[in-house]
């Protein structure tokens, strides 16, 4: 019982938030600041002696999308300024027309919502200003400019000075995407076709910028793609059924496994299977004397026939060819610690040791290619 209401409980408490306490800061200082400023403004304004009413209530909540939400599409300055303004004027025009309040109300809450779809300055708080004007009774034009649009636009102001100041760049822009090549420029298009399609589909408001989007998703992709592939190590992309020589191998051996095994790299091991080279067909060929007169088969065969003197008295021995010493890699390194073996170092073929320093596999270029690959499906 006491674990069905644990996990009730937290079921219906909301997940932790991820700002940090500095942005929380930040956010309600700024909130502050700004009400502070429209209310010296409309007590400077009422000592006057004009009698206006010096701050609507909307724009409290107008002051929580500008500091908290400043990215928001409803927090942009058109939003705020047009859709406030919009809404009075909505708001004044059907109180003075209707007057039954039971239809005025709905009705001027409704009709400006769809203004501001229409005029694009979505601003949820101003559809307060669509309800407060009909129960207020107001119908003076002039409350638009003031307090409303005296409201609005300095409100937006102070969130200008504020939040460019405090490193939230305000009104705000996403951040641009550097196309450097005809490729970026094209999957950039085909990202932007995507993303609008399943907007379309959605078919609801998010109060978020599009391009916003595309970069949340992009960063959320490449943070995936980054995890899956630091989980990816050698051992698991590696060939573990490896073909290899001993170092006093004769040549016509290793010759014999890289033509009729098809492969293009022989580790080259000693009894404990640690690997002391490696041979590859280039091998032969550079050791092979040249006599262009001749077939490639005859200068491989007149090699085999000559007795090099060279290890353990053992001619013609693989250990006497073979490139050392050679490049390998633990099964136990991440795969992407390969980019940088074979691309910057030329290398095609990577014998892979145990702990023990044993040969337990080999990767190739194509290997890690296929890695790669596989890997960008990270659905």
């Amino acid at each position: 019982m006491r674990k069905f209401f644990s996990q009730l409980i937290r079921g219906l408490l909301p997940e932790a938030s991820s700002v940090s306490w500095s942005e929380r800061v930040r956010s309600a200082l700024g909130v502050v600041l700004g009400l502070m400023a429209i209310i010296s403004l409309g007590l400077l304004v009422t000592s006057r002696g004009y009698g206006a009413p010096w701050i609507v209530a909307s724009m409290g909540a107008s002051a929580f999308l500008l500091f908290v939400l400043p990215s928001s599409p409803m927090a942009q300055p058109w939003a705020v300024i047009g859709g406030s303004c919009i809404s009075a004027l909505v708001g004044i025009i059907c109180t003075r027309f209707v007057h039954d309040l039971a239809l005025l109300i709905p009705l001027s809450v409704g009709l400006s919502i769809l203004a501001m779809f229409a005029l694009r300055c979505l601003h949820a708080p101003a559809a307060a200003l669509a309800l407060l004007i009909p129960l207020n009774g107001l119908v003076d034009i002039q409350f638009v400019l003031f307090p409303v649009l005296g409201n609005a636009a300095l409100l937006v102001a102070c969130a200008m000075i504020y939040n460019s100041l405090t490193g939230k760049p305000y009104p705000h822009r996403p951040k641009p995407t550097v196309d450097s090549s005809p490729q970026e420029k094209r999957d950039r298009k085909i990202e932007d076709e995507e993303i609008n399609t399943v907007l379309a589909k959605y078919n609801q408001v998010i109060d978020i910028n599009k391009d916003d989007l595309a970069n949340l998703i992009s960063q959320v992709e490449h943070g995936a793609y980054q995890k899956k592939l630091q989980s990816m190590l050698c051992k698991n992309i590696m060939t573990t059924e490896v073909f290899f020589v001993a170092m006093n191998a004769p040549l016509d051996e290793a010759w014999n496994l890289l033509r009729n095994r098809r492969v293009k790299a022989l580790p080259v091991i000693d009894g404990a299977r640690r690997v002391l080279g490696i041979i590859t067909l280039e091998d032969f060929i550079k050791s092979a004397a040249v006599d262009f007169h001749q077939s490639f088969g005859q200068r491989i065969r007149g090699f085999m026939r000559t007795a090099i003197p060279g290890l353990n008295s053992l001619p013609n021995a693989v250990g006497q060819v073979m490139s050392k010493p050679v490049r390998v890699i633990s099964e136990d390194r991440n795969m992407l610690d390969l980019a940088e073996i074979f691309c910057g170092d030329g290398h095609h073929h990577i014998p892979v040791i145990n702990s023990e320093k044993q040969l337990v596999g080999m990767i190739t270029q194509s290997d890690f290619v296929k890695a790669i690959d596989q890997s960008i499906d990270i659905r």
